[in-house]
């Protein structure tokens, strides 16, 4: 009650950066929770806890959006500002659970960041693993895809397009529920950051030096990670603005039509920018 209530939907759509912070103290808070009550479910928990404090925040946002979009009759000059105004409070969510794991998984004792972050790194392992069997004495039996950059293109677009799928349909049947998956792929990455500005402390024995890695990491992610995270965050608009739709009682003309028309302009939105990244990570993987 006390969380959620220190910021409100009007307060993000304003000051979209605020979220930052907001991810930064609701993670911290969710995870440490997590931990000292059920500290064998803390990786999946902690990040459920985050959203049950978000959600009611972001279906307010949603119900704003919807408002405006049948009031206005969708496509006017604002259109994409106005999307990306919410577009803008999920990045600054994503890279602030992105700073707060990548931190706490580099200052937490040993033990306590197994617990804490066990669910993630069974997901980098298996990621770990996955690309070992790739490029190791293995591949042509394995099928990888070797130096073709159109069969990476194809096997990371359809995974990133499911990704926005789920995305979408959380959203429409939880309100919001997309908070959920961003926040828990936003977890593995920064997960995956700690992991990197550990290594390089323990081999360098400076903190700065951990602290450089960990940016530069971040950086590394941006030629393809922008566009893919675009596309989740407009796909959960668009399941959001349905979501809302649907659950009204009384509707104004066309309204319906209106906001499915563009929910769906809203998704190809999504498609373009999955398909940009996409074709960005399959030529640097297969450049690699």
């Amino acid at each position: 009650m006390v969380l959620e209530s220190i910021v409100s939907g009007k307060e993000l759509m304003k000051h979209p950066l605020v979220m930052l912070f907001i991810a930064i103290l609701f993670s911290s808070c969710g995870m440490w929770l997590a931990f000292f009550t059920f500290p064998n479910s803390s990786s999946i928990l902690g990040i459920a806890f985050v959203t049950i404090a978000l959600v009611p925040v972001m279906h307010n946002i949603f119900v704003k959006e919807e408002a405006i979009e049948a009031e206005t009759g969708g496509w006017t000059p604002n259109f994409i500002e106005r999307h990306f105004t919410v577009v803008r409070i999920y990045a600054w969510f994503f890279i602030g659970l992105i700073v707060s794991y990548a931190f706490w998984y580099a200052v937490l004792p040993i033990e306590m960041r197994e617990t804490v972050f066990s669910e993630q790194e069974k997901v980098l392992g298996g990621i770990e693993e996955l690309r070992d069997k790739m490029t190791g004495n293995f591949t042509i039996d394995r099928g990888a895809c070797g130096r073709n950059a159109q069969c990476w293109f194809d096997i990371v677009f359809f995974n990133n397009a499911f990704v926005m799928l789920l995305s979408v349909v959380f959203s429409f049947i939880y309100g919001a529920g997309a908070v959920f998956l961003i926040g828990w792929n936003a977890s593995v990455i920064g997960v995956k950051i700690g992991q990197e500005i550990v290594l390089s402390i323990a081999v360098s024995g400076d903190l700065s030096q951990g602290i450089m890695v960990g940016a530069l990491n971040m950086i590394g992610l941006l030629p393809h990670g922008i566009p893919e995270a675009l596309g989740y965050f407009f796909g959960a608009i668009a399941g959001g603005m349905i979501g809302v739709a649907v659950s009204k009682k009384s509707y104004l003309p066309h309204e319906l039509r209106t906001i499915s028309k563009d929910a769906i302009i809203t998704l190809l939105i999504a498609l373009a920018f999955l398909f940009v990244g996409g074709w960005i990570e399959a030529i640097l993987i297969a450049t690699a």
